[in-house]
């Protein structure tokens, strides 16, 4: 079960590494073929008619979608104060933007966002096509194939999704607001399977959304930090891209060294300057979610007098996933952000346990105070560094 579609702001540096690694895998051998005018990088028609299919949206409506909208909105503004004050920090607005959706509007406004993350993407293929045999690993099958393998991933966590908050990370307008998305079909499946209360249920996933909208509108420092970090991923993706032939044997050379280390695929293939930055997206992403986790609880066990059940059979559930389940998660890189996702929580129930709730805010003071990765598994370390500042 995903609880925040944060998580797949992960699948963008997936999807990068692996067309990167798939361009210096063959560039050798397409590069002789004859010189055409390529396609778009995704075919993105291919990518909606994917996934339309594979999170059979059709087999899930929204029940009373009137009332629905009702609640969320209610339970929002319900949550917005709680926060606030476990946090002592105010919103520069009352969070207004909350949808309700089915599996097919989450995707679509998922890919709404997609292709605006993709865009910088998209442009450094077009530039490279325009000077060089690259072009041809990117015609119209390859689109297509990307387009497949995009659907599919969005039409599968369509189908499981329960809560997202779409940050508008890319927006040219600096002042852009994120919003709420609540796919009620996946929440109303979850909660019926479990036995759990519906407005209790339902609270407890609005209170972990909403923390996130404390994180990136009540500190926006932290949207912009996050772009640029984003766009230095970028610029290391298309130098690798303008150099496919000499970039193959480092890669090979780094999985060969590293072989055995215990690393995930995906850390494997990256270059040291890659890996430099997205440990850093991904200590940022963990404590995002650990942060969301670590609010939800404290404020949920005060509030939810069936806090401790669903909690108990939501980890239950989680821990139960099927062999499909397991492989995705292995492909995608999910499992290894699930597990920094973790960590992001022990690391903040670590920090307000030691020091108290607004030592831990120290996190959103500035981007000097973010901790990496290293100090997300070792608590104590940022302490220490907080302390000396």
């Amino acid at each position: 079960m995903t609880r925040t579609g944060l998580r797949r702001l992960g699948t963008l540096l997936i999807v990068g590494v692996v067309a990167g690694t798939a361009a210096r895998q063959y560039i050798e051998h397409r590069a002789r073929r004859e010189t055409q005018r390529p396609s778009g990088l995704i075919d993105w028609s291919q990518a909606r008619a994917v996934a339309l299919r594979v999170s059979k949206w059709e087999q899930a409506p929204v029940d009373d979608l009137v009332f629905r909208r009702e609640q969320y909105t209610r339970l929002v503004k319900q949550s917005e104060p709680l926060i606030a004050d476990y946090l002592g920090v105010q919103l520069p607005e009352p969070i207004s933007r909350v949808y309700v959706h089915d599996r097919r509007e989450w995707i679509e406004a998922n890919f709404t966002s997609f292709e605006q993350l993709f865009q910088p993407i998209e442009a450094m293929y077009a530039r490279n096509s325009a000077q060089s045999s690259v072009a041809l690993l990117f015609g119209e099958l390859n689109g297509k194939l990307l387009g497949a393998q995009m659907g599919m991933l969005l039409g599968f966590l369509a189908s499981r999704v329960l809560g997202q908050y779409d940050l508008s990370l890319l927006s040219p307008d600096p002042a852009a607001r994120g919003s709420l998305y609540f796919v009620e079909p996946n929440i109303a499946r979850v909660q019926r399977q479990l036995g759990l209360n519906d407005e209790d249920f339902r609270l407890w996933i609005a209170l972990h959304e909403s923390t996130h909208v404390f994180e990136f509108e009540a500190y926006p420092w932290v949207r912009q930090h996050f772009r640029d970090l984003l766009q230095q991923y970028f610029d290391l993706l298309n130098h690798q891209l303008e150099g496919l032939g000499t970039s193959l044997p480092q890669m090979l050379a780094r999985i060969l060294q590293s072989w055995g280390s215990g690393q995930h695929w995906i850390e494997l293939v990256l270059s040291p300057e890659q890996r430099a930055i997205f440990d850093q997206l991904q200590a940022v992403m963990s404590l995002v979610e650990g942060y969301g986790n670590h609010v939800m609880n404290a404020v949920g066990k005060r509030l939810l007098p069936s806090f401790e059940q669903i909690e108990q059979r939501v980890a239950q559930r989680q821990s139960t996933k099927n062999l499909i389940e397991h492989i995705f998660n292995r492909i995608t890189g999910m499992d290894l952000k699930l597990v920094q996702y973790q960590q992001g929580e022990a690391f903040v129930n670590a920090v307000t346990e030691a020091r108290g709730v607004a030592f831990a805010a120290r996190v959103w003071e500035r981007a000097e105070h973010l901790p990496t990765l290293d100090e997300i598994k070792q608590p104590e370390t940022w302490i220490a560094r907080m302390d000396r500042m």
